[in-house]
């Protein structure tokens, strides 16, 4: 098996012409600087589809360990040089390269199976509207069909995007079309609905964050308003006749002060 370790026969023009010696399948290139950093070019038969590969030889407790490190020339030159002192800096401090690896692959299964599962649950607003109806709403609130009318009136915008793709600056918009027209407390109330839709959507597994927060709700005034005399009348004779004495006793202390 030949070997060749010379600087001169460091850059990517001369590794991209070197060539296996006839009758042979395999050729090793030392790294001059970097020890243990090698390029393998190898070749499954003589003559065939030719490979050059990484690979970091190092001595680890005891181990003789040979790391793969990437393909030439997808990985270059300086690429191969900082990832071979990444892996020698953790055997250097009692790390074996080996586990952080084995950890990178099974973070990296992971988040491919939750972009899996984001994508297969990646619905439209639309979908999550009719979810959050038929399977919240409808249940248990008494005023659904007025939160469904408001969500139909002012954000059937939202209607065919995907709620991952949803943003705080969409529904900021919205918000802020409604203010304009003078229906502040309206706007409160549809901020207020798709507040709780989305919780509902991250309670379901449908997406990550919440695109209403954030957005501050107008800061109404209290309206005030006194009872007509045909009101205090039926309210007296509800309170005196159908409550207990206790309570009774309460609410004609608050209506009185």
């Amino acid at each position: 098996m030949p070997s060749i370790s010379s600087s001169s026969k460091f850059t990517k023009r001369s590794l991209n012409k070197i060539k296996i010696p006839k009758g042979e399948t395999l050729l090793i290139i030392h790294h001059p600087y970097i020890r243990g950093l090698k390029l393998k070019i190898s070749c499954t038969v003589c003559g065939g589809k030719v490979r050059k590969t990484w690979i970091l030889e190092q001595k680890y407790k005891n181990q003789s360990l040979k790391i793969r490190i990437g393909e030439f020339p997808y990985l270059s030159i300086k690429e191969a040089i900082k990832k071979a002192i990444e892996l020698k800096t953790l055997m250097a401090n009692g790390i074996d390269p080996r586990t952080v690896k084995r950890q990178q692959q099974i973070e990296e299964n992971e988040n491919r199976i939750k972009e899996r599962e984001r994508k297969a649950n990646d619905i439209t607003f639309k979908e999550l509207c009719y979810r959050y109806i038929e399977e919240y709403a409808k249940i248990y609130t008494i005023n659904w069909e007025e939160y469904t009318d408001r969500v139909h009136t002012y954000a059937q915008s939202l209607y065919g995007k995907k709620i991952s793709q949803i943003r705080m600056s969409d529904i900021q918009q919205i918000f802020n079309d409604i203010s304009k027209e003078g229906k502040y407390a309206t706007a409160n109330l549809l901020l207020a609905t798709l507040r709780t839709m989305f919780n509902k959507a991250i309670k379901w597994g449908l997406i990550e964050n919440n695109p209403t927060l954030g957005i501050e709700q107008h800061k109404l005034q209290a309206r005030e308003r006194r009872l007509s005399y045909d009101e205090m009348g039926r309210f007296l004779e509800v309170l005196c006749g159908k409550t207990t004495p206790l309570i009774r006793d309460f609410a004609l202390l608050a209506l009185y002060t």
